[in-house]
């Protein structure tokens, strides 16, 4: 790992920047190094040089850059607190660098550990617990994993991190032999400890352990319900999945956040102390972009050459209305709708509306309607739905799916339109091309990439 400050001339060398976050959240007393990890490989010693960085962030001692780009020579005005920098892709797929301050990181892990105080997830530990990393530590989910260890052992006055010593080695297939193998440790290690045990996975892992068929499967079941809470997002988790996982006393938590509000600020439909939500100009069934005012948010965005971007994030009255000098807010690009009690439902993002024929349609709606189709059940693996330029209708709807072994792909379309007309999906939303692939495109951990399945269907 490299501790290093980039010099006025643009050359990395080791030094320090600009003042930065104390432990205690206050102004450093002097300049903070960044800290570049090794890329990340899976491996142990890998998962243990993030972590160390990660470390040295939370007590103030250090800025960890995982950008996408070299970190620029000096912070720009407004940045001074940058602790962290993470990448983070847009519905383009182009990446951006999010700076977030070790304020907004504390504040997110704090939040949650006040609900898993609150709601006896673990009580015992002032809601802290004892945490099993599974998911890549070069994005907010990963990262917060980690960082959430680390404010274990500061809160509670451990020696170090509440982690599995050793770290997993996280290389290779993820199945349910190398769950096992992983989590039976680190559940040992969490009892001797006296902390409840959490983990966090993307949907895909929590789909190949809960549906599974194999004495590893029904091993793996056994040991994932002893977690006192399994974190799952970065994508929509199917209904299925989710109630085959709480049925088999799995205790699944569902989380939605991103990098620019330090990840989850919203547990099981409902925003975590101290995070408010809102609806930016609602149509008449009650949907609009969500906005979000919380203490987590980013600080904005960092560009290549030393540039920002801040466009999203605006200043909020109490109520979520634009106010100059209130809360800070950050405008998703998420259509969104908010239930009487708060619940929130997202339907999709904006930019992914499909118009055809002068129709809008949700492609996550057309999605859904897959997933539950009892005719596709055992047929299609996964689908993701797009629109393509269309001469004549400005864009049709098409779809690329994943099958199951006995499925026939020549009999693909064919079979989602048929499936489709039995449910109340409307004619204009069915897929009119269904193209099968071998694997979906995924942009992150776990998230599906729109803009390639776009390229894919369009080719």
């Amino acid at each position: 790992m490299r501790a290093t400050a980039p010099g006025a001339d643009g050359a990395a060398r080791p030094g320090r920047d600009a003042d930065g976050p104390a432990a205690d959240g206050s102004a450093h007393d002097g300049p903070l190094p960044w800290l570049v990890p090794p890329p990340y490989d899976a491996s142990a010693a890998s998962l243990a040089a993030h972590s160390e960085a990660i470390g040295q962030v939370m007590v103030g001692k250090a800025r960890l850059w995982l950008g996408p780009f070299p970190a620029p020579a000096t912070l720009p005005a407004g940045f001074e607190e940058t602790a962290l920098v993470v990448p983070t892709s847009g519905s383009t797929g182009r990446a951006k660098a999010v700076a977030l301050s070790l304020a907004a990181l504390r504040a997110s892990q704090d939040a949650t550990a006040q609900l898993f105080a609150a709601d006896g997830t673990a009580a015992g530990s002032r809601g802290h617990g004892f945490w099993l990393p599974l998911l890549p530590p070069t994005h907010i989910a990963g990262v917060q994993v980690l960082a959430r260890a680390h404010r274990t052992g500061q809160v509670l006055g451990l020696p170090g991190p509440a982690l599995p010593d050793p770290l997993p080695d996280l290389r290779g297939h993820f199945d349910a032999a190398a769950f096992v193998e992983l989590a039976g440790p680190a559940l040992e290690q969490a009892e001797r400890a006296g902390l409840p045990a959490l983990t966090s996975l993307v949907p895909t892992q929590l789909t190949r352990l809960v549906t599974g068929a194999t004495g590893d499967d029904a091993r793996a079941r056994g040991l994932l319900k002893r977690f006192a809470a399994v974190l799952v997002g970065g994508a929509a988790t199917s209904p299925d999945v989710l109630a085959r996982a709480r049925g088999q006393r799995i205790a699944v938590r569902t989380t939605y956040g991103s990098s620019e509000t330090a990840g989850g600020c919203v547990y099981d439909r409902l925003p975590l102390p101290g995070v408010r939500l809102s609806v930016l100009d609602p149509d008449e069934a009650g949907a609009g972009r969500l906005r979000i005012a919380s203490p987590t948010l980013a600080l904005g965005y960092l560009t290549e050459g030393g540039a920002t971007d801040g466009g999203v994030f605006a200043e909020t009255g109490p109520e979520g209305t634009d106010r100059d000098g209130a809360d800070r807010a950050f405008l998703t690009s998420d259509l969104a709708e908010l239930g009487e009690g708060g619940e929130l439902t997202v339907l999709g993002r904006a930019d992914d509306v499909i118009i055809t024929g002068g129709r809008k349609v949700l492609p996550q709606d057309v999605e859904r309607a897959i997933d539950r189709s009892l005719m596709l059940r055992g047929l299609v693996r996964g689908a993701v739905v797009v629109g393509v330029p269309d001469p004549e209708w400005g864009q049709r709807v098409e779809a690329l799916v994943t099958l199951e072994g006995g499925a026939d792909p020549a009999e693909a379309t064919a079979l989602v339109r048929s499936a489709l007309r039995t449910s109340e999906v409307p004619a204009h939303m069915l897929p009119k091309r269904v193209h099968v692939v071998a694997e979906l495109p995924l942009l992150g951990i776990g998230k599906v990439d729109r803009a390639a399945a776009r390229r894919l269907a369009g080719a």
